[in-house]
């Protein structure tokens, strides 16, 4: 038997946190016969990676064509933890592609190019991930999306979401309440710093993830400059029952898999941060340059930055200071406290401590 029609092994296994070494995180690390790019997969809002994601969250790939991450971010699964809605808990994902990297290179071909996937609320990971990781990830795909979680709780009559956002481990209190703390979670805030091509499709009809979602994101994108990296394919008629895709056409379906299919056939290569630019920090911002990090994840804030002359102008809303980490030439990262102002006030950290 060849190596490439061998199984893949799935294991769900333990990995270590970086932004709080007390937690306990786990996911599944699909591992294919042959060496193959990471592709990552968001499990739902309601879901777990232990017990299956569920079915509508994306199309299907083949264990096979990927090494697959499937993450339990905090408090899912068997992740300790609290769900902190697109907070620090979108760092487990980024923890568990490291620890992937580092356990099974062996295994991972193109590890500079990370592949990401996630629907519904892992829809709503993915544009949050590439607006607070945007040099991380080569491409995405993002179904039935949740962009701006304050206008999520005001349409869910239901109250099927909004009682878990309105509890203090995922937002606590209501957009009327906490405006900055529930614009620092979602991807409408950050879609200005989009850089990761992406596909996007969304049901016109989903009462549960409302098309307004993606189309208030693509409509800031369009006026920000970042439109032209997003491909979207809304599906007419289709969610009024039946989930995401209740109802969709033949035709529909087959252009929606060919549409992620394209969007996700390697080889892909790693997105490049522009050598000097500015960036919304909604909590935290991280690149393999430089990272900002405000005193509260519900914290929003810019950071203008020169990589050429080592400058960093750090302004936020209500934050009163910021750590901010750049990366040497020997790969070691220099971390400096800030205490963010105006955004002509430039930071050269060219004092602060190092760190491995």
């Amino acid at each position: 038997m060849s190596p490439s029609s061998l199984p893949a092994t799935r294991v769900y296994r333990e990995y270590p946190s970086t932004q709080d070494p007390s937690l306990r995180l786990f996911a599944n690390f699909i591992t294919p016969p042959e060496p193959r790019p990471i592709l990552v997969s968001m499990h739902g809002w309601h879901g777990e990676a232990k017990h299956g994601c569920h079915p509508d969250n994306v199309v299907t790939v083949a264990d096979s064509g990927w090494f697959l991450i499937e993450p339990d971010m905090r408090g899912r699964g068997d992740s300790t933890g609290h769900p902190d809605c697109n907070g620090w808990e979108l760092q487990d994902v980024v923890d568990a592609v490291t620890f992937a990297l580092r356990e099974y290179a062996g295994h991972i071909a193109t590890p500079d190019s990370i592949y990401l996937t996630g629907g519904s609320g892992g829809g709503g990971n993915v544009l949050g991930l590439l607006g607070k990781f945007p040099d991380r990830f080569c491409t995405a795909v993002c179904e039935a999306c949740i962009s701006d979680y304050g206008l999520w709780h005001e349409h869910d009559s239901a109250g099927e979401f909004r009682d878990e956002m309105e509890g203090k481990s995922w937002v606590g209190g209501s957009p009327a309440t906490r405006p900055e703390a529930y614009a620092s979670r979602g991807g409408f805030t950050t879609v200005g710093n989009l850089l990761t091509p992406l596909a996007m499709t969304h049901g016109e009809l989903d009462s549960r993830c409302p098309v307004e979602q993606a189309r208030r994101y693509l409509d800031l994108a369009e006026r920000l400059g970042t439109r032209h990296r997003i491909e979207y394919f809304e599906l007419l008629g289709v969610a009024a029952t039946g989930g995401h895709f209740g109802g969709i056409t033949p035709e529909q379906e087959a252009r929606r898999q060919a549409l992620i299919q394209r969007q996700l056939a390697p080889p892909r290569q790693p997105v490049i941060l522009p050598r000097r630019g500015r960036m919304t920090v909604a909590g935290y911002l991280k690149t393999r340059a430089f990272e900002v990090i405000f005193d509260s994840i519900d914290s929003i804030g810019t950071v203008t930055y020169d990589l050429d002359h080592g400058t960093f102008a750090i302004s936020a809303r209500t934050a009163t200071s910021a750590v901010l980490r750049v990366r040497q030439t020997d790969s070691a990262w220099r971390e400096t406290r800030v205490k963010p102002g105006q955004p002509d006030q430039n930071v050269t950290p060219r004092n602060g401590n190092v760190i491995s």
